[in-house]
């Protein structure tokens, strides 16, 4: 997978995330307080996967001995962790060759059974594993009378280079070498 590959799905992610946490700070708290605590539960728990594959990609210990924390976050602090960790993953890919993204890392997971993944596949696991717990999120607010974000990589590249809608942006591909 290519680094611009990799750098595009990090953009989807954080804009993700971050259309999700407003969504859920949108949540009446006092009439969904479980469903509210629930969600920030969950988005805590990628937070925790994504800070654990951080130290896994630097060789670093990471801490953790589950993969969510005793105390739940609150929505503002959580969103300022996730935005940091987001920023920090951008800035990664940023400087991340091929070479270092096709790189093989041994690491330990939480209930200490040992690892081997590239780079790259630890990178992907992580939008992947974001995307289907912002889906169960998803359905929590559903339940709660609150339309979810539209979470999509298509959603995503399409506001983001709205030039690709259409046929003219399919003949432009057409046209380049």
């Amino acid at each position: 997978m290519s680094n611009k590959t990799l750098q595009s799905l990090f953009h989807y992610k954080r804009w993700a995330d971050g259309d999700l946490l407003d969504a859920i700070a949108t949540l009446d708290m006092q009439q969904y307080a479980e469903a509210h605590h629930t969600c920030l539960r969950i988005f805590n728990h990628i937070h925790v996967v994504d800070a654990i594959f951080k130290a896994n990609l630097l060789g670093e210990s990471h801490g953790f001995s589950a993969t969510n924390t005793p105390e739940t976050p609150t929505l503002g602090m959580l969103r300022s962790a996730i935005g940091k960790l987001n920023a920090w993953y951008l800035e990664y890919l940023a400087g991340l060759s091929q070479a270092d993204g096709e790189a093989v890392l041994s690491f330990n997971f939480v209930d200490g059974d040992k690892g081997q993944m590239s780079r790259a596949e630890m990178l992907l696991h992580l939008v992947t594993h974001g995307g289907y717990h912002r889906g169960a999120i998803g359905r929590i607010l559903v339940q709660c009378g609150i339309t979810p974000p539209r979470d999509t990589l298509t959603t995503f590249l399409h506001r983001c280079e709205p030039g690709r809608r259409g046929d003219a942006a399919l003949a432009d591909d057409k046209a380049r070498p």
